[in-house]
């Protein structure tokens, strides 16, 4: 499946075009420069603000003597307007719940980066903060992928003192292992991993019937769009970027585990 990629300067003007569509309209021109078949399936990468958050969905092409329009199915477009609207919160004005803890959380890690280190530091194991908090995933379980220790502590350190349950591992092939014998509601996902990568552990999670629908946030230094692409065509939910912010971090991880909550029986 080829990609289109669509850019946005904001979430905001992302959210004015996916929020209130008229009635059975659910298409978008051709950004400038693509070419599509008639008929043909494509994935719509969508890449918004300086920070390149990023999220996709399948469409079709159509071809007329008025130009080239994607449409989509009216869940994928339903899951746009989703994540516009819950990506949209600014750290500066993030209420003291969810992910908004990560904030205080954020400011008590203090990695300190080792000569010649890849990751992200040594970083000192942080107390649960003491003002109470609305957590609406407390309990959650989240799977950690990454190779990298540093990377897998401080995640553990942030998201544990937000009541989340947190499993590090450091390869694809313990990952599979983790998710086959307990339940996940979310998998944190590297790209770059030895023997199994990233992309690998997503589409096999994909092809498993009873995996299939466990949520994927690929947390990775792969930067390039056509990155992104791979990662969403693989069946990646969400997809940031090393380095990243606590905040941000979390509204994402939130925001996903809110959609599964609502998918469940």
């Amino acid at each position: 499946m080829r990609s289109v990629l669509y850019r946005f300067p904001d979430l905001q003007q992302f959210e004015r075009i996916v929020g209130e569509p008229e009635e059975g309209d659910l298409e978008l021109g051709l950004p400038a420069g693509e070419v599509v078949a008639d008929g043909e399936w494509v994935l719509a990468v969508f890449e918004l603000g300086e920070n390149r958050r990023a999220t996709s969905a399948a469409a079709c092409a159509s071809v007329s003597p008025e130009g080239a329009r994607l449409t989509f199915e009216p869940r994928d477009w339903r899951r746009l307007a989703h994540f516009a609207r819950t990506e949209a919160t600014r750290p500066g004005s993030m209420p003291d719940t969810d992910a908004a803890a990560l904030v205080r959380v954020e400011a008590e890690v203090r990695p300190a980066a080792p000569p010649g280190g890849k990751g992200a530091g040594a970083v000192a194991r942080v107390p649960p903060p003491t003002a109470p908090l609305r957590l609406k995933g407390k309990g959650s379980r989240i799977l950690i992928v990454d190779d990298d220790p540093q990377i897998r502590e401080m995640l553990s350190t942030m998201l544990e003192a937000v009541e989340l349950a947190v499993v590090a591992v450091a390869s694809a092939e313990e990952a599979l292992e983790r998710v086959r014998s307990a339940p996940f509601h979310l998998v944190v996902l590297d790209w770059n991993l030895p023997r199994m990568n990233g992309i690998e552990l997503c589409r096999t999670l994909r092809q498993d019937p009873g995996l299939r629908d466990l949520p994927v946030l690929f947390l990775t230094a792969n930067a390039s769009s056509q990155d992104m692409v791979y990662a969403f065509a693989s069946g990646a939910d969400d997809y940031m970027v090393k380095p990243f912010r606590a905040p941000e971090l979390g509204a994402r991880i939130f925001s996903l585990l809110r959609r599964t909550r609502r998918g469940a029986p």
